[in-house]
């Protein structure tokens, strides 16, 4: 009897057992989907999407035409002058010295070069004997009542007995930085000579004016009033 009742016994913890084993259900990992595939984690997910988003927007920007940086061109304007009492409109390009510390607005039909250190001289295309010599004066070099002289005397030498007048600038409207402005004008046997002489804020300048029966002489006198 006691024979049956352990087999009985063992039998049924057997049973329960087995009861036991196929009542725990296996939960699904986060990980997998219902077919047993790995998910990824939500929250990865979005972190993952959003670098996307990020590297697609930058490569968005490095694809998108760079800003093309304005290349320095030089200013094209122009010049009204008269010449044979005709008015005559010349286009100009604001050109550096070739060796001085200034700019200019030279005009189209004229060449500007080096004549000698501290000076430089523009030509007419048309005619070399008309010209302009520069010199600009930095005022750590000299003061302007000295220059006035040296010019004035300069202009003396050069009269060969003929007197020397003021040159009329009432028709042209000065840059409100020049100051101090002397006009040295002397015309004989078809030729003309026109100095000029003025102040600008950093520096003096003084113009040596050739002319003839070209009459370019306003041209000259309006470039070099646009020195800078």
């Amino acid at each position: 009897m006691k024979k049956y009742l352990l087999i009985l016994s063992i039998l049924t913890a057997l049973l329960l057992a087995a009861c036991g084993t196929e009542s725990q259900t296996e939960e699904p990992s986060p990980t997998d989907d219902s077919n047993g595939a790995p998910v990824e984690n939500p929250s990865e997910q979005e972190e993952t999407d959003g670098d996307d988003a990020v590297e697609e927007e930058e490569t968005e920007e490095n694809t998108e035409d760079p800003a093309t940086e304005e290349n320095p061109t030089n200013d094209v304007q122009s010049i009204t002058y008269k010449s044979n009492n005709q008015e005559i409109k010349g286009s100009t390009t604001n050109t550096q010295s070739p060796q001085q510390d200034y700019h200019i607005d030279l005009m189209d039909g004229f060449t500007i070069t080096a004549e000698e250190p501290g000076r430089d001289v523009v030509m007419a295309d048309v005619d070399p004997d008309v010209s302009m010599r520069i010199e600009a004066f930095p005022k750590a070099d000299i003061v302007f009542e000295e220059l006035l002289t040296n010019t004035s005397d300069m202009v003396e030498a050069s009269l060969a007995g003929e007197d020397y007048n003021e040159y009329d600038l009432s028709s042209i409207q000065l840059d409100e930085q020049i100051t101090n402005m002397h006009t040295f004008f002397v015309e004989y046997e078809g030729e003309t000579v026109l100095t000029l002489l003025y102040e600008r804020p950093d520096k003096f300048i003084r113009l040596t004016i050739f002319d003839n029966d070209a009459d370019l002489k306003d041209a000259l006198v309006k470039m070099g009033l646009t020195i800078k």
